[in-house]
């Protein structure tokens, strides 16, 4: 072997690259053939050809008789590797449509034991599940027919699977292609992927977002039989890292992680009661929340296929304005919200019987009355869970409002504190501000001279009546055939799709985002609203073979499935290379078998190197 050097040009510009050649015979006599593209090599040309005798003895397995500079030996062990890898490749393409080996039959070798060395491992066990997932929900089909070149394909395809299995940046995502998963192998693509790629790839998906989520949502329903006759609608928003000054969508907002000192961007997501999404939007950090569920409506008016003509929109008090509400009726659809409305004239529910829920799910119950009114009916709900949760949140307001007013009138009486009126005034506005209890507290301020001398403040009756309605919320709907228990059980369903949000901001690396550029940014969003169509079917699948792990817990347990390189010398000198994959564990075979997988996701490769040979044809030994 040696190398040479070559110059090739590229928009006017010329590169400098080399390659390691080897000389073969052949009927026609004597020719070069090209071993590996080695880039630019960043090395003096006296040691190339001692860098290509290393990586002779490196491919073969034999000792120098003088060691080799120590960066020629990495340099030798890298290329080494590479050389292998494409060989294993090779060979796996060569033999995929051939009929798998008898692997029950006996093929022995005699080995130098000291010889055997693991190399190039990566994980495979995740990117298995979720590459037949995506199989099984025809993506291929789907981006064949939006016209993606095959490279798009498996860059869409890559993406998919990164930000389920590895969720970070493009840029770590194709680190973590390159160097740590066998997602190439299982796709049988062998080019290295580059972060630039993917963020071409994840702007081209989200040009296509409407087409693509509309069928993935129609295979959902075909696959899993999904009845779809709730909705579920929400919102939820996560911040940028960076200032984002330029930014159209990220805007400064009510952040639901409390990252207010951030820029912000809304995910409105629909759901249906089984936890499949089927359909999203982008949205501006400081959406107004009952402003965004028209543009949904529409959405949903234009789908008919497997939907029941009853369908039944469930949204929270954020977005049940009475302007929504009466938008909902107009589109003929049904309803079940939570009222915005906290409290109701007494005789308002003078008609109603009170009764006790029992939950099914552990929850120590709910105390209910139920009317029917001018073709809409209202459910008081009072929950002792809920109660003592909100008694416990408000305690703690209270209490931390009232320690920081006690620091405040301690400091009147110090040296060096701030006494000014203005200044008073200001801090206590901050601290209504910071725990939003102010207006349940009556606060006297006494002052000489612009100067505060004392600070009085109690519990007015709002505090108290706070406390007295804790834990009780009211629900609405225009379904008067349901009872009190089935529209409990419906609002109670709301509870899915603020898992799909921590499932997204928790396990699919939602949050937070460093995109500098919008279009960017919403790419991001759109591959993980993509990579959760993926997991409720995964999800739904386990829980069917009654496996109720969570995603994060399925990607630790494949995580120790890898597939690895053994290398070996043997008696007659030749090196051996098997490309193979770890057995799975009893859990890993639990989840294979729930899903309906393979145990092994590729075939064993093997490749034998012979003794290298002289020019004259004899082994060197």
């Amino acid at each position: 072997m040696f190398i040479r050097e070559t110059t090739k040009s590229k928009k006017r510009k010329k590169y400098i690259q080399h390659q390691l050649v080897e000389s073969i015979r052949t009927p026609n006599g004597p020719r070069q053939r090209l071993v590996l593209n080695l880039g630019f090599l960043d090395l003096a040309r006296n040691k190339w050809k001692d860098l290509a005798n290393t990586i002779e003895c490196e491919l073969h397995g034999q000792k120098r008789l003088f060691p080799a500079d120590p960066d020629i030996e990495k340099l030798a062990t890298h290329y080494a590797k590479v050389i292998i890898k494409e060989k294993l490749n090779k060979h796996a393409e060569a033999t995929q449509n051939e009929p798998a080996a008898d692997t029950t039959e006996p093929l022995y070798e005699t080995v130098d034991v000291n010889s055997v060395a693991n190399s190039d491992s990566r994980t495979i066990g995740a990117e298995h599940l979720v590459t037949s997932s995506i199989q099984q929900y025809e993506l291929d089909k789907i981006f064949k027919e939006l016209k993606f070149s095959d490279s798009q394909i498996d860059y869409a395809k890559m993406l998919i699977v990164g930000r389920l299995v590895h969720p970070a940046s493009e840029r770590e995502t194709a680190r973590w292609i390159n160097e740590g998963s066998a997602i190439c192998e299982l796709l049988k693509t062998k080019s290295k992927v580059y972060d630039n790629a993917l963020h071409r790839t994840a702007c081209l998906l989200m040009d296509n977002h409407k087409k693509i989520e509309k069928c993935l949502s129609r295979t959902a329903r075909e696959l899993f039989d999904l009845k779809e006759t709730v909705i579920l609608y929400d919102l939820t928003n996560t911040y940028f890292e960076g200032s984002k000054r330029s930014s159209k969508i990220a805007e400064p907002g009510r952040s639901k992680e409390r990252r207010n000192d951030r820029p912000l961007v809304t995910l409105a997501l629909t759901v249906d009661e089984d936890g499949f999404p089927k359909q999203s939007k982008i949205l501006a950090g400081n959406v107004s929340e009952p402003g965004t569920l028209e543009d949904m409506l529409n959405t949903l008016s234009t789908v008919t296929d497997g939907y029941s003509t009853q369908k039944t929109i469930v949204i929270d008090a954020g977005i049940a304005s009475d302007e929504n509400i009466d938008l909902i009726k107009k589109k003929k659809f049904k309803y079940v919200a939570v009222s915005r409305k906290r409290s109701y004239p007494e005789d308002f529910w003078v008609d109603a019987v009170e009764k006790k829920l029992e939950m099914s799910d552990g929850h120590p119950g709910l105390r209910v009355k139920l009317v029917k009114k001018d073709k809409e009916a209202w459910l008081h709900c009072h929950s002792g869970l809920k109660e003592a949760k909100e008694k416990a949140i408000l305690a703690k307001k209270f209490e931390k409002f009232e320690q920081e007013l006690k620091k405040m009138q301690h400091g009147l009486s110090k040296k060096g504190t701030q006494k000014k009126y203005e200044s008073i005034i200001e801090r206590i506005g901050r601290l209504k501000e910071r725990y939003g209890v102010g207006s349940l507290y009556n606060i006297n301020i006494e002052q000489v001279d612009g100067k505060v001398i004392k600070i009085d403040y109690s519990r007015n009756p709002k505090g108290k009546a706070k406390e007295r309605k804790a834990g009780e919320y009211i629900l609405r709907t225009n379904r008067l055939d349901l009872t009190e228990k089935e529209i409990s059980k419906i609002h109670r369903s709301l509870t899915t799709v603020e898992d799909s949000f921590r499932s997204m901001k928790s396990h699919l690396g939602l949050r937070p985002i460093h995109h500098k550029r919008d279009d960017t940014t919403t790419a991001h969003i759109f591959i993980t609203v993509i990579a959760y169509h993926i997991l409720a079917g995964i999800l739904r699948k386990l829980g069917e073979s009654g496996i109720n792990y969570n995603w994060q817990t399925v990607r630790n347990i494949l995580s120790t499935h890898v597939r690895v390189t053994t290398t070996f010398n043997t008696e007659d000198g030749s090196t051996i290379n098997i490309r193979n994959s770890t057995s799975p564990t009893l859990k890993q075979q639990m989840v294979y078998k729930a899903l309906d997988l393979k145990q092994q996701p590729l075939k064993r490769v093997k490749i034998k190197m012979p003794l290298r040979e002289r020019k004259n044809g004899s082994k060197k030994m």
